[in-house]
């Protein structure tokens, strides 16, 4: 029984395996078959995406090419002149250097009698040029090939272009001829693919516009593309030469399949636009086939692998899901913690920065108070101007570097490095930081140490911006009676660039070690108690690191608990040319001066600066060894001439002084108050009667001024933008805000322009277009305003029917002042970018800079 059952189980084992094999074996051939025909169909799909892609591109290409040959025909239409008409002599010589210019192998004006003028004279056209009725009626563009005016292989393009007088006619299109095999080059149908493949432009009848060598090397021998299929091509299943007509009849894009002798290609068709004819681009079939068939069997391979890595993954993966679980839990914790933070940071720098912003505006309202006090007195109120505009660009570049901060994390970020003056910058920062100082009793310094270039190439707004930063630091940390510096040296000089550190130095609470690095991460303070105590926004020193490492430097800091902090920069800069002689000219001639001043450092550093000028120095440290040496000087018959005391040197400054002049008669004593902050300076100057006034940081521009002050050679300089550039000019002022439309107006007034306003685009498009022609001599145009904005103003204004529309100075006047916003206003039409808050000098500098780049000058624009 059992020997019959195990029989039986072998007889249904023998059944069965072969069954088995059986149906597996026609699966296979089941998934063979299905296999070739998603191949192939997937091989079809394949080449018809490249084909079309490869077609698309050399068409645009080619409608490209034909643009720009367009453009070059219309520009030489554009620039026939009244000499080039006199004769036919005139017009063949500037047709002949037209057509060497601009590398045509023909050219030809056609009149409106169908006469063509070429460099070789003139023939008729009517029966030479196919289409020649298009340009004779204006109607447009000529695209034609083997046009009998030239030989064959010719493409002719002609344009229509304004009639002008010549002779007894008229003078109404623009021919030029271009050999096929020029454009071909171009285009690259000459050279054969990595894909196997090649393009032929052809007439919608089959006849070769432009053929490729390769293409003749190849298959296709003929001067009719459509006829060589026709007579020798065999098309696939499901593809015909009939269809194939019939869709190149229709204007139709489309692939067929098709043999030539041995050659098995893809066609790919599509019409280029603008003219009558046809790109064809083959490509052999075994190009993709053989990509498809080794990619199948690598395929196959890959699978066999993947079956067990996803086998060994999954039995993996059972085995460590719940020794991950535990860590998957713990790493989303620490990433909303991080997230948390991350916000809490961002919310408490939204809430803290209004102490930043408020530094420079405290600056701005205490200066219209003082300027309040003392309305009737005019240098004191120029004064408190010229501290409020310190102040109002202080808060305009602290308020860039909040914008800025998301563009420094992204890298986007730009330097622009020019030449200024670093003795005009330090100045700014001791007028804006003076007046913290005095409020907190901070002693506060700039020290130059050492010989310093007053000249130098870089970028002085993010220098600025790295200086106030730190400054502000210090002065929020350092306590009252405290002292605060910055200290400018010349680390050393190359062939053509210069390293300088600055330092600042403070005596305020200090940074403990471990809080050292972190000071320098975005939104971060050391600690929570200093953000309560001392408020601040967290972002000052990430930028300063950040700019200072983009300008090629570096920034380290050295601090001790409660004794204070230094923060070290070290930068590099460009050698710049010296306009005021520094290396030159010296303001001396021997003269014998005396320098009175308590602080060494000062005091060492004029004493060089005035050495180096060609003075003869002295110094004393107090008032009493100053009397001594004024005494000693007059006793041995060389007096000074000169005498630089520091404003507060004593507290009996008119008495001192008085003093000097009057021991030993030496009433010729002239006497300069030097100091830090020029208010305090003319207060003591009036009071003490000194002759004139010397404010720190001192460099030989400086003295120079000094100099011809005393002298009597200082000229009177013009008022600061008060140029008569727009003086009665006509502006069309375009501003939709009415306090900056009237601030605008006014200073714009001040100036002797005559103002013409309108509320948005819309209105300034009608302003224009009825004044008379050239009636305005310059448009100011904001940018973001309802109705209309300016970009689109400008555009419409642009393409206005009237010489004028395309030369009128048009100057954006807009708070939209990243680099991406002057580049989309330039873009639009306007010639120049002027970013609000701006003063009228800036609109000046605009204004004669583009009539400098028209060719005229401000005498001539007057």
């Amino acid at each position: 029984m059992k020997t019959h059952i195990k029989k039986s189980d072998k007889r249904r084992l023998l059944v069965t395996v072969p069954a088995l094999l059986l149906i597996a074996g026609l699966l296979c051939l089941l998934a063979t078959t299905i296999y070739g025909k998603v191949s192939e169909r997937t091989v079809t799909n394949i080449s018809g995406v490249y084909l079309q892609e490869m077609t698309t591109q050399l068409s645009s290409h080619f409608q490209t090419n034909l643009d720009s040959q367009f453009s070059q025909i219309r520009t030489i239409a554009n620039a026939i002149s009244e000499n080039d008409l006199k004769d036919e002599d005139s017009l063949e010589n500037f047709l002949a250097h037209a057509q060497i210019n601009n590398a045509f192998p023909h050219i030809a004006i056609i009149s409106d009698e169908g006469i063509a003028y070429s460099p070789e004279g003139a023939a008729p056209a009517m029966s030479k040029i196919s289409g020649l009725d298009t340009l004779l009626t204006g109607s447009g563009e000529l695209v034609s090939v083997n046009e009998n005016i030239w030989e064959s292989g010719t493409i002719l393009l002609g344009t229509t272009m304004d009639p002008v007088q010549f002779q007894d006619g008229q003078l109404v299109a623009v021919i030029v001829g271009i050999h096929t095999s020029n454009i071909g080059s171009r285009l690259g149908m000459d050279s054969q693919t990595e894909t196997n493949s090649y393009t032929n432009i052809v007439t919608k009848n089959g006849d070769f516009v432009i053929k490729s060598t390769f293409s003749e090397d190849d298959i296709v021998h003929g001067s009719n593309l459509f006829t060589i299929y026709e007579q020798q091509a065999t098309f696939d299943k499901g593809y015909d030469f009939q269809s194939f007509r019939a869709a190149i009849d229709a204007d139709e894009s489309g692939l067929t399949l098709l043999s030539v002798g041995t050659h098995h290609v893809y066609l790919y068709y599509m019409p280029i636009q603008g003219t009558n004819w046809y790109m064809v681009t083959s490509m052999a079939y075994e190009t993709v086939n053989d990509q498809i068939v080794y990619l199948s069997q690598f395929m196959a391979l890959v699978g066999v692998g993947i079956f067990f890595i996803v086998l060994v993954t999954v039995l993996t993966f059972f085995f460590l899901l719940r020794r991950s679980e535990k860590r998957s839990n713990e790493l989303l914790r620490m990433e909303k913690d991080r997230a948390e933070a991350a916000n809490r940071a961002k919310s408490d720098f939204l809430s803290q920065m209004s102490h930043e912003i408020r530094t420079p505006l405290n600056g701005i309202m205490g200066m219209v108070e003082l300027g309040k006090n003392h309305i009737d007195e005019s240098d004191r109120m120029r004064n408190c101007l010229d501290k409020i505009t310190l102040s109002s660009n202080h808060l305009l570049s602290l308020i860039n570097d909040i914008l800025d901060m998301s563009k420094i994390e992204s890298g986007k970020i730009e330097l622009h490095p020019e030449r200024f003056d670093l003795g005009r910058l330090l100045r700014a920062l001791m007028t804006v930081f003076h007046v913290q100082a005095f409020a907190k009793q901070i002693d506060f310094q700039i020290f130059i140490r050492g010989e310093v270039s007053e000249y130098l190439v870089g970028d002085a707004l993010r220098l600025n911006q790295i200086l106030t930063n730190l400054l502000s630091n210090a002065m929020k940390f350092t306590p009252a009676q405290g002292h605060v510096s910055l200290n400018v040296s010349t680390l050393c000089r190359e062939e053509n660039r210069i390293w300088l550190r600055f330092e600042v130095r403070d005596s305020g609470r200090g940074i403990a070690p471990e809080n050292i690095d972190r000071v320098f991460e975005v939104f971060t303070q050391e600690n929570s108690g200093i953000v309560r105590q001392y408020g601040g926004t967290g972002l000052g020193l990430p930028i300063t690191k950040n700019f200072a490492e983009m300008m090629g430097g570096s920034i380290t800091v050295t601090s001790e608990l409660g004794a204070g902090s230094v923060f070290a920069v070290e930068l590099p800069f460009a050698c710049a040319p010296d306009d005021n002689g520094e290396n030159g000219n010296r303001c001396g001639n021997g003269q014998s001066v005396l320098i009175v001043n308590q602080v060494d450092e000062l005091r060492i550093h004029l004493a060089d600066l005035l050495e180096k000028e060609n003075f003869r120095v002295d110094a004393a440290a107090d008032a009493d060894t100053g009397l001594s040496k004024v005494h000693t000087a007059a006793q041995r018959g060389t007096p000074y001439e000169l005498c630089f005391v520091k404003w507060n040197v004593t507290g009996e400054m008119r008495q001192f002084i008085s003093k000097m002049r009057e021991k030993d008669k030496n009433l010729a004593l002239k006497v300069i108050l030097t100091g830090q902050d020029q208010d305090e300076l003319d207060d003591a100057a009036g009071l003490c009667g000194a002759e004139a006034t010397l404010c720190r940081p001192v460099f030989h521009s400086d003295l120079a001024e000094l100099m011809a002050e005393l002298t009597g050679q200082a000229q009177d300089q013009p008022k600061t933008g008060q140029s008569t550039v727009l003086a009665g000019k006509q502006v069309l002022l375009v501003e939709d805000n009415e306090i900056n439309l009237e601030i605008a107006a006014a200073l714009l007034q001040d100036i002797g322009a005559v103002i013409t306003a309108a509320p948005n685009g819309q209105e300034a498009v009608a302003r224009f277009t009825e004044a008379p022609e050239g009636f305005y001599d310059l448009i100011l145009m904001d940018i973001q305003m309802p109705v209309m904005d300016g970009y689109s103003a400008t555009q419409a204004i642009r393409a206005l029917p009237r010489p004028d529309a395309g030369t009128v100075p048009i100057i954006a006047m807009t708070a939209n002042s990243f680099r991406e916003d002057v580049q989309k206003c330039l873009d639009s039409g306007m010639n120049a970018h002027i970013a609000k808050p701006f003063v009228v000098n800036d609109i000046i500098s605009a204004y004669t800079e583009i009539l400098q780049k028209a060719g005229k000058g401000v005498s001539d624009a007057n």
